[in-house]
């Protein structure tokens, strides 16, 4: 299958490595924590070297586990002490930016040949950018149709043979348009990475919406839609992708940070203990004789309310049944949250192994599985690169 994801957001003027590297580092800066994986090649074979976590609250007198805004002096500070921690010895970097930071929109216009689409697309995201144009980086990728399952095709097929008419001038219209992936950076987001690598003597492989990212590491090219659910600190980020597009793209105002809170305010303790109790008894255990599943139950069935609703809308409109779903960031790492999650949706959950696209000593495979979740991005990011090589 053709390496759709790898196309997205190849900003020319970006890309500045050189085609001799084969060490990398990925970078991920997150709301509560910045990861950092370096991944080199060797002998056709992608070798894990070092990765590392570094939690951002403390750097603003707040606990870890916290989100935190950080100034740019602070981002260098903390992204620094990350690499000397981790023992990062390379300084060719490609960076994720952050989903909120960025739009994706799909834009369906007549279709038009290449010189055409270049003037129409600037056009058509005005529509739905709320800054000139000018202010922001703006790439597209044209969507292929999505490659039917066995049961798509037998039904289709079906479909001709009895003279199905609406279906027949359905495929006509559908022939004669284009869907657009549409992307849109602002140039000051831009900015502050390339200032955040120049503070740190990095040399800037190239930046990409951390969706594309996490998608690249976990992603296992299945015909039938697959959805990615990244369950951060502050949002839970939802990716639709079908023959290995991008399809919908929706963040849920609740994260991990929202069940600390649950929990620091149920037990009457503080952000920096229930923190531990979180990570420490999860929904499996109970804490002081007491299980914490009913206090954080109504944020999890909130976010696995949100994601039914968008599978529902995105299956009833595409008439196409969702795969499975990959659980990743850090609140996948909660302690039973994968069970529960399997008892709320009509479709098969597992947590994202981004690991396993890595070479690294036996006796971590159990360690890279259990953080493998969390480091998603950073681990796509760095793939991406090593595979621009080939």
């Amino acid at each position: 299958m053709p390496n759709f994801l790898a196309n997205l957001l190849n900003f020319s003027r970006f890309k500045l490595w050189t085609r001799t590297a084969e060490r990398v580092i990925g970078v991920d800066v997150g709301s509560s924590s910045i990861k950092v994986v370096q991944l080199r090649r060797e002998k056709g074979q992608v070798i894990l070297e070092t990765y590392g976590e570094m939690a951002t609250g403390p750097y603003r007198n707040l606990a870890v586990g916290q989100a935190a805004v950080l100034p740019p002096d602070k981002l260098t500070e903390v992204t620094h002490d990350l690499f000397r921690e981790a023992n990062v010895t390379t300084p060719l970097a490609s960076l994720a930016i952050p989903l909120g930071s960025s739009l994706l929109i799909i834009v369906e216009i007549p279709r038009v040949g290449p010189e055409m689409l270049a003037k129409v697309i600037p056009i058509e995201a005005r529509k739905y950018i709320p800054v000139p144009i000018s202010e922001v980086a703006l790439d597209w990728w044209v969507i292929p149709k999505p490659r039917p399952t066995e049961s798509e095709k037998a039904a289709r097929e079906a479909e001709v043979a009895a003279g199905d008419e609406v279906a027949k001038q359905s495929s006509v219209l559908a022939e004669n348009k284009l869907e657009v992936l549409v992307v849109a950076i602002h140039n000051a987001v831009i900015s502050q990475y390339q200032n955040l690598c120049q503070s740190l003597g990095l040399t800037p492989a190239f930046f990409e919406i951390e969706t594309f990212s996490a998608i690249r590491s976990v992603y296992g090219g299945e015909a039938a839609p697959t959805v990615i659910l990244d369950l951060g600190a502050g949002t839970t980020k939802l990716a639709i992708v079908d023959s290995g597009i991008v399809r919908l793209s929706h963040t849920i105002a609740k994260g991990a940070q929202d069940i600390t809170v649950a929990l620091s305010r149920s037990l009457g303790v503080d952000f920096a203990k229930a923190e531990e109790i979180k990570r420490r008894v999860g929904l499996v255990e109970r804490y002081n004789g007491q299980s914490v599943t009913p206090i954080v139950s109504s944020i999890l069935e909130y976010i696995f309310s949100e994601v039914n609703k968008a599978l529902t809308v995105y299956q009833a409109k595409q008439k196409r049944a969702v795969n499975k779903i990959v659980l990743i960031g850090g609140g996948a790492l909660l302690r039973g949250l994968l069970e529960l999650a399997g008892q709320s949706f009509e479709v098969p959950v597992t947590l994202g192994r981004p690991f396993d696209k890595t070479r690294a000593p036996a006796f971590l495979e159990n360690l890279l599985a259990e953080a493998g979740p969390g480091f998603s991005v950073a681990i796509g990011l760095a793939l991406r690169h090593l595979q621009s090589l080939d």
